[in-house]
């Protein structure tokens, strides 16, 4: 039985995916037969690949598990998780804002979730520091934002 090469999803979104490869860096021959490969995958409407990064990015409307299955039984690679397991520590933070989470849904009947009532709250700060003439570095609270999103997105372990 040939061993497939470890690939790691390292950003995904409902119509993008990219997956790295690291074995694979710089193959130029192995990252052509893997875009004409992962362009017949049920899903899949482009596939951009890049042997220099070691990377592929796939635009697509498909299951990332169908993906990933499709990628193992056509022989292309095996796909890990999202780059280990969060530490326990960033688990705790995420735990602690998803219970947060929970709380505002119930409080607002499911009108609202965390995620739009700060985006909502920035919005509002934004406009109030554009009024008051204040168009410097980000505030404390967008550095806040954009590290506790760097959280959320480094401990998902959705694939």
């Amino acid at each position: 039985m040939v061993k497939l090469p470890d690939a790691r999803i390292t950003h995904s979104t409902s119509a993008r995916l990219r997956i790295k490869i690291p074995s694979k860096k710089g193959d130029n021959s192995y990252f052509e037969s893997l875009e004409q490969s992962l362009s017949g995958c049920n899903g899949v409407q482009g596939v951009e690949t890049s042997p220099v990064t070691g990377s592929v990015l796939l635009f697509h409307d498909a299951n990332m598990k169908g993906i990933s299955r499709f990628a193992e039984e056509k022989g292309l690679f095996k796909v890990g998780t999202w780059g280990g397991e969060p530490t326990p520590l960033v688990r705790r933070v995420r735990a602690g804002f998803e219970d947060l989470d929970r709380r505002t849904k119930r409080l607002t009947g499911g009108q609202l979730d965390l995620s739009s009532a700060v985006f909502f709250s920035l919005i509002s700060l934004s406009i109030y520091q554009i009024v008051r003439g204040n168009f410097y570095a980000p505030a404390w609270y967008t550095s806040l934002w954009y590290g506790l999103n760097m959280v959320f997105k480094s401990s998902d372990t959705k694939t």
